[in-house]
């Protein structure tokens, strides 16, 4: 009888421990999106444009503390992050960002600290910007709440930009895929 009561609390404790979700990522391993966007408008001030290709990928590996944009150790160019995505089954589509329901996953998913990319698929260099952390705000270009992001043009970096909506990287969603790494 003594027995009963200490198997359901372990059984309870292992449930409560398997429904608690963890972190897609450790918060020390992250990089804030300020000093992200200060070394990148200094790496295009001191460094090759070859290295500032990189920068994207960096960016979305540092802010969110993962490496998947790596190949043989080194972050790929902006143009190869699509084709990296779409052949890892970490990523998963969210869906395009004319729908709300797909900017708002995306912008709950980034919220819970996981990695979100939006791609323009209709651009011949597949421009990709990350899905900050923080509120979605409405767009009256868009006409839809559209989350905010870090954008680092690769041939033009005094565009680039943090904290704001994707209708600033873009005029249009058409064409914009979402995808979170889960």
């Amino acid at each position: 009888m003594k027995l009963a009561p200490f198997f359901i609390l372990v059984l309870l404790s292992v449930f409560v421990f398997s429904c608690i979700e963890e972190l897609p990522t450790k918060p020390e391993k992250r990089m804030t999106i300020e000093s992200i966007l200060e070394e990148y408008q200094l790496c295009n001030e001191d460094e090759s444009s070859s290295f500032c290709k990189t920068f994207t990928a960096r960016a979305i590996c540092e802010y969110n503390g993962v490496d998947d944009l790596k190949v043989n150790n080194e972050f790929v160019d902006y143009h190869d992050i699509h084709n990296i995505i779409i052949k890892d089954n970490t990523w998963k589509n969210l869906g395009l960002a004319n729908s709300q329901e797909a900017l708002d996953n995306s912008q709950l998913m980034a919220n819970k600290g996981f990695p979100v990319v939006a791609i323009d698929t209709q651009d011949k260099h597949k421009f990709s910007v990350l899905i900050l952390q923080g509120e979605q705000a409405k767009s009256r270009k868009w006409n839809l709440n559209v989350p905010k992001c870090a954008a680092f043009f690769p041939t033009n970096y005094k565009r680039s930009f943090i904290n704001k909506t994707m209708n600033y990287a873009w005029k249009s969603p058409e064409g914009i895929q979402l995808w979170v790494r889960k």
